[in-house]
């Protein structure tokens, strides 16, 4: 019994770095959408608020928070009418 314990918890060890690989990934993509939304944007307030989310998922995508990063890139394209 200890040795399948000692197994699942190898095997979780083994597949964290995939789980993250996969948040990595969406952080470039939501990324990369609102960038490129918030570069065909017209100057507004909701620009400006749609910067500082842009720039919070930037943040929080860079410390490994891809969940949060996501959020942000995500409300970023809200305001912007893209999401």
């Amino acid at each position: 019994m200890k040795y399948v314990t000692i197994a699942a918890v190898c095997a979780a060890f083994l597949m964290a770095p995939a789980a993250s690989a996969a948040g990595l990934n969406d952080c470039i993509q939501m990324g990369k959408k609102a960038t490129e939304a918030l570069t065909a944007a017209q100057p507004s307030e909701t620009t400006e608020a749609a910067k500082v989310q842009v720039m919070a998922g930037r943040s929080y995508c860079a410390s490994s928070m891809y969940a949060q990063g996501v959020a942000r890139y995500a409300r970023a394209l809200h305001l912007l009418g893209k999401g």
